[in-house]
């Protein structure tokens, strides 16, 4: 008896030709923007391998979607992938992470990592390098930017005021009478460093004092001991420092814990802000006082305009910047 011949799939074709499995499911189908090129390579790999399109071999509607983190160590990003996590299960949703580079420059690295996926849409809490690349990946599958988010861009996101939440954070710094400011920061690769950045020094301007850029701080990652040891000397180097604007919450228990190395302490020698407001932040000693994002309400909405993204043909893109606050506790 002869073998059976294998039926040519769809992945079959996406192997063939290079393009992901979204992109040659809309050249067969006719749907959604497909570019000439990749449309004559689709067809060329359908007449070289024989793929019949029937409603047998059509493939299903994915219900999975990707969340795209740079790392799991930032423990602000699990509560907002608990929210992500309870919309997705609200519209039956599976959810998977994928760990995504933040040095990746090109539309390829994303195309590759997403190939054989079958993701129906994309949730990015991971930055893409530009607003090019975002379109080229967004093009390809619904993509929402979830608390990281380009600047000027026209896909769909949700944040927060990163400039406005870091500038009354310092502006009650200075309000409580410390002068001699610094500030713990993460690289300025990142839109939320640069505005928090930006926020704290627009405070110290406002105030007629002068922005010590020698006391400004920039940990490559959210780290505690990489940050322990650069405010430790920070704190040894300059005595008189009286305050500290941390971007995060790890940073600031790191602050803390320099502050005892040194024999400085917290709020009478050193008044500490961190910034999210993880649980750990009400556990330490002294408890911090620090911005609060709306974490979960930020990946639960991320999702649902995601899901309108997917089911809704030519949903708007839509921009949406929640508030923060700033929870006064015994750091201060």
């Amino acid at each position: 008896m002869p073998k059976k011949k294998k039926q040519v799939t769809i992945t079959d074709l996406a192997a063939r030709t290079g393009y992901s499995i979204a992109t040659v499911s809309r050249a067969l189908n006719h749907k959604g923007s497909v570019g000439e090129i990749a449309r004559e390579r689709i067809d060329q790999a359908v007449h070289e391998l024989g793929y019949r399109l029937n409603h047998d071999t059509r493939p299903s509607v994915s219900t999975t979607i990707g969340v795209l983190i740079p790392n799991l160590a930032n423990p602000f990003n699990s509560t907002v992938l608990d929210g992500i996590s309870k919309s997705a299960e609200a519209h039956k949703l599976s959810v998977v992470l994928i760990i995504a580079s933040e040095n990746q420059t090109s539309a390829d690295y994303y195309f590759d990592l997403l190939k054989d996926m079958n993701l129906r849409g994309l949730i990015a809490l991971s930055a893409f390098p530009d607003n090019i690349t975002a379109r080229k990946v967004n093009q390809e599958l619904p993509v929402v930017m979830c608390s990281e988010y380009l600047e000027q861009t026209d896909i769909s996101y949700v944040g927060i005021d990163d400039r406005r939440a870091a500038y009354q954070a310092t502006k009650y710094l200075l309000s409580i009478g410390r002068t001699k400011l610094a500030m713990v920061n993460s690289t300025p690769n990142h839109k939320y460093a640069r505005e928090r950045e930006a926020g704290y020094k627009q405070a110290i301007r406002d105030a007629n004092l002068q922005c010590d850029e020698h006391s400004i701080l920039h940990v490559h990652d959210i780290n505690f001991s990489l940050a322990l040891s650069k405010i430790t000397n920070l704190l040894e180097v300059k005595k008189d420092i009286d305050g500290v604007f941390n971007c995060s919450d790890v940073f600031a228990f790191a602050t803390l814990e320099a502050a005892k190395r040194v024999g400085k302490k917290v709020p009478k020698d050193l008044s500490v802000i961190g910034f999210d407001n993880i649980f750990l932040s009400t556990v330490v000693s002294p408890s911090l006082t620090t911005v609060k994002q709306p974490s979960y309400e930020i990946g639960y909405e991320a999702c649902e305009i995601l899901v309108e993204k997917m089911t809704r043909k030519n949903a708007p893109d839509r921009h949406e910047v929640l508030d923060t606050s700033l929870l006064l506790r015994d750091s201060t």
